[in-house]
């Protein structure tokens, strides 16, 4: 449930469910103040600020990554997007025949796009669907290049186009974060977290303050690799099918 809330919604979470612990540890449990304010922490702020370094160094190592493989996501995604349509329009100057077939299996490939490719894509497997349609295309083209010759250089360009920029899509979406990285970034998250509580400072809000601030800090940075590493989960990098609707409500409106 937490992880289908909005980007927003998951830092409100957070901040009200630390809020809350935070007020049980230092004012009703005690421990806070017969233990840590009154312990020498000696030099473990400055250990705590060492740990908190090596974890944005490894935070933004990955955020650079995956901000990288979204970005070439989002442009693949485009890229097919705008393949189809120059398919498409470039197909008004064949036969009718063939413009009505290639039409049509247009619009298969984006249907099966948007009722579950995504989904598909980002498990690194390709759709029997879809793959049934390129191959339909395929043979179309074949067809074109011996009935109109004249025709088949550009078509090709275009389709050549189109199968690229899908491969690009297929592998961008299926590159995800290791699972011991993101382990290992997790641990990371919960022990910045957790050991703030124990940094002393004797004036409630001003601690508050602190931990809150750093707390949230990292949090934030964790949330951000997991959003960016499930580009089809709820958040500000939320990978939809708008460009393949639109394209479909754009041949569909359009029956020349």
């Amino acid at each position: 449930m937490f992880k289908k809330l909005s980007f927003s919604g998951k830092l409100t979470f957070f901040v009200i469910s630390f809020s809350v612990f935070f007020y049980w540890f230092h004012e009703l449990s005690g421990y806070y103040n017969n233990k840590i304010l009154l312990a020498d922490v000696g030099g473990l702020p400055w250990l705590y600020a060492s740990m908190g370094t090596l974890f944005s160094i490894l935070a933004g190592f990955i955020i650079q990554k995956e901000w990288e493989n979204w970005n070439n996501l989002i442009d693949s995604v485009k890229g097919e997007v705008e393949e189809l349509r120059e398919l498409w329009l470039w197909s008004q100057h064949f036969p009718k025949e063939i413009k009505d077939s290639l039409r049509n299996y247009i619009i298969d490939y984006l249907n099966v796009m948007i009722e579950n490719g995504l989904n598909i894509g980002e498990k690194g497997e390709r759709s029997e669907s879809i793959e049934k349609n390129i191959s339909n295309i395929r043979n179309l083209i074949f067809n074109i290049s011996q009935d109109h010759p004249q025709l088949i250089g550009t078509t090709f360009i275009i389709f050549n186009k189109l199968i690229d920029k899908r491969n690009r899509r297929i592998s961008s979406s299926s590159h995800h974060v290791p699972e011991a990285i993101k382990n290992t970034i997790f641990f990371s998250t919960i022990l910045m977290i957790s050991l703030s509580f124990f940094i002393g400072v004797k004036n409630l809000w001003l601690d508050y303050l602190f931990t809150l601030s750093v707390s949230l800090m990292t949090f934030v940075l964790y949330m951000v690799i997991e959003d960016i590493n499930n580009p089809l989960l709820p958040g500000s990098w939320h990978l939809t099918t708008d460009d393949y609707k639109s394209l479909l409500s754009e041949i569909s409106t359009n029956k020349n």
